[in-house]
């Protein structure tokens, strides 16, 4: 993404200045298994601040994303919000690879840094209603919709002995 690639030249090695930066990233694949960010265009308010080790990138980000309910698999619209803080290290100044980014030449590129926050952003377990039931797990219903004709009688023979010994106890 071409785009995503700023030029720090005017405050690279000068502690204390700062540009604010404008970038309306889209990215088409940030995703996990029940939740995608949608391709539009996020909105972003970031600011390239020149430290001693490099460059430091801080704002918030935020885009609208397509979610799955964790318990009943039904889509809903939800959206993502989250405040960035990352270091991009010029020569002489680098961390183990995965703590920090690069500065190339007086450019950095944030959208390796972008991508990484919003996939960690995402949501693993989304609900759209915390008093959602979710599906049987026999028949695979939504809950939500109706109970479902499983019968649940069947104990589990692993659990045999302890609904013995509740037997006992309790007779």
């Amino acid at each position: 993404m071409p785009q995503l690639k700023v030029s720090v030249a005017e405050i690279l090695n000068r502690p204390g200045e700062y540009r604010d930066l404008d970038v309306r990233p889209a990215f088409e694949d940030v995703h996990t298994e029940l939740a995608r960010l949608d391709a539009g265009p996020l909105e972003s308010r970031l600011r390239a601040e020149s430290v001693v080790e490099g460059v430091l990138v801080t704002g918030r980000v935020a885009g609208a994303a397509s979610l799955k309910c964790a318990r009943c698999l039904e889509p809903f619209e939800g959206f993502v919000e989250l405040d960035v803080c990352e270091l991009f290290t010029t020569p002489g100044h680098e961390l183990p690879e995965e703590e920090a980014y690069k500065v190339e030449g007086s450019e950095i590129d944030l959208e390796p840094m972008l991508r990484d926050a919003l996939l960690l952003a995402l949501p693993l377990n989304p609900v759209h209603d915390e008093n959602c039931k979710g599906l049987c797990a026999s028949c695979g219903r939504n809950l939500n919709e109706g109970p479902c004709d499983c019968v649940t009688d069947e104990i589990d023979p692993r659990w045999a002995e302890l609904s013995a010994l509740r037997e006992r106890l309790n007779g």
